[in-house]
């Protein structure tokens, strides 16, 4: 719909090109007399000039610099009236002219400069009006879409239908991407977010940006662009639409499963009329599932860029929700400050076979975490409680699995609560004071040393333990030499004062290790040695 250079060509027949062919392509915005020889200075781009060549006629050379200056300043072409005043295009002229890309066109004698203009200029308003209207109603069939209470495929559907060509939508703050089009190519190149070599628009408000429309081409005409942008303004709006009702639900969700999990609900009555008002029945009782990032506090508190670690958060808890979502039909959650908690219904029978669906979902959920951001979960999965004012005490059993299982087997790893075992157990002994007073009367001289001297070698013990007592192994995972290790080892074994080559002693050890870390005592060691 632009005009071009090429369609002066198409307007008047008898013009033809003496210079810059592969430049026909420019867009003409306006057409003007050239009446002195720095009209440069005054232009904004897309002109087409023309002229008698009178003020070039003493020493047409001067033509050259004439070209660079207006191709430097955007303009579009320069029509030039030969055989009155020039009689023919100098060829140094023509040479700057075909390596810039920029047309010389020849207008016959004949024409006045009204002739030009006035035909010119016309078909420019025109071509204008008929932009304007079209992106009227382009900008009505978006609109509408939004009215209609329509979403994003809408919008992205529209959006393919008037341009005619392959393209994508990638929702930066819900996580997903939506392609149309054919191209195999194009398609893989967005799933591997490789679409910085394509036309790239950023759906942004502020400084916030919300994704990216992305169309298989590198250059478009300006009516796309129009349509890109009245394109964005919709998916802006329906994005802040669905940013508010997900704030809502969000605000109405953690205040019922928050008292739910915290036992502030006594009665059954209460809980069923509380879940109606959401529009939820929760009648085949419920397990607790929770899903905590991994040294998310230790990193909250070491690193400046807390809006990125929130924002990362933020974007862990929406995959895990989308997860969660897509697997079970009733699925209620809330979010603290690391960790999200999930209830979810039972769907599968018998109850055992339900928890191996758990387990299984918990894999693809940690492993959608460690492919899409740069932390780890642990899973920790309450047992089954039949009565939903009961699912605090899945929720205490989930928090418990989570740590006693981060404990033993360390991060990324799912939990259930049942599974654990004697741990358990150890577990309610590590919070006892006899406990407190075991695990100093072995481990205090080395946590001093450590804390004194700014040493490691706590860390160095519970890395030996890990890998059972391998001498070698525990080098190489630290990066030290063989004999440093050696060295290590005799250190420890002295400062705790037993032999650490008798099973009995190791054992104590390690008792040591595990309750200190069920109890959080070892976190807390850490924070003072940093």
């Amino acid at each position: 719909m632009d005009m071009k250079v090429k369609n002066l060509m198409e307007q008047f027949g008898d013009f033809r090109v003496l210079a810059g062919k592969n430049g026909l392509y420019k867009r003409v915005s306006t057409v003007s007399v050239m009446d002195a020889p720095d009209i440069y200075n005054w232009m904004k781009g897309g002109e087409f000039l023309i002229t008698t060549g009178y003020i070039m006629k003493d020493d047409p050379l001067k033509l050259r610099h004439l070209i660079i200056k207006l191709n430097e300043n955007k303009a579009a072409a320069l029509g030039i009236k030969l055989g009155r005043f020039i009689e023919k295009l100098p060829q140094e002229v023509k040479k700057a002219a075909d390596e810039l890309n920029f047309p010389i066109l020849y207008i016959p004698t004949k024409y006045a400069f009204t002739d030009v203009i006035n035909p010119v200029l016309s078909r420019i308003v025109n071509a204008q009006a008929r932009k304007l209207e079209l992106s009227e109603k382009i900008h009505k069939s978006f609109t509408q879409i939004v009215i209609e209470g329509k979403g994003t495929d809408d919008i992205v559907d529209m959006l393919y239908e008037i341009l005619g060509k392959d393209l994508a939508f990638v929702d930066l703050i819900f996580s997903k991407t939506y392609i149309r089009g054919m191209s195999h190519k194009f398609k893989e190149d967005i799933s591997k977010n490789y679409y910085n070599k394509y036309y790239k628009y950023p759906v942004r408000i502020s400084s916030s940006i919300y994704g990216y429309i992305v169309v298989k081409e590198k250059a478009l005409e300006d009516l796309d662009k129009t349509t890109i942008e009245h394109a964005s303004t919709v998916l802006k709006l329906n994005i802040q639409k669905k940013i508010s009702n997900r704030q809502i639900e969000q605000k109405y969700r953690d205040e019922f499963i928050q008292d739910l999990i915290l036992n502030n609900i006594k009665t059954v009555e209460e809980a069923d009329n509380r879940a109606a008002l959401y529009g939820w029945k929760i009648d085949k009782g419920l397990v607790c599932v929770i899903v905590d990032i991994d040294n998310f506090k230790e990193k909250f508190i070491s690193i400046k860029k807390t809006k990125k670690l929130e924002q990362e958060r933020d974007n862990i808890f929406y995959l895990a929700t989308t997860i969660m979502k897509g697997n079970f039909h009733q699925c209620f959650y809330t979010t603290y400050s690391d960790s999200i908690v999930f209830l979810v219904e039972p769907n599968i029978n018998p109850i055992e076979n339900f928890f191996k669906k758990l387990k299984g979902i918990g894999e693809e959920l940690r492993k959608t975490v460690r492919d899409k951001s740069s932390f780890t979960v642990t899973i920790g999965i309450g047992n089954y409680k039949e009565s939903i004012i009961d699912v605090y005490i899945s929720f205490v059993e989930a928090q418990k699995a989570a740590r006693i299982g981060r404990a033993i087997y360390e991060k990324d790893k799912t939990h259930i609560y049942s599974d654990l075992g004697a741990y358990k157990m150890l577990y309610n002994l590590s919070l006892k004071e006899e406990s407190n007073r075991f695990c100093r009367e072995y481990l205090q001289s080395l946590i001093n040393y450590d804390i004194e001297n700014g040493s490691k070698y706590i860390d160095t013990l519970s890395c030996l333990v890990k890998n059972d007592w391998n001498l070698k192994q525990t080098a190489e995972e630290l990066f030290i030499h063989y004999n440093t290790m050696k060295y290590r080892f005799s250190k420890i074994t002295e400062m705790v004062g037993l032999d650490l080559n008798n099973r009995e002693e190791k054992f104590k050890i390690e008792l040591c290790l595990k309750l200190m870390n069920m109890s959080k005592q070892y976190s807390l060691y850490m924070k003072t040695n940093i």
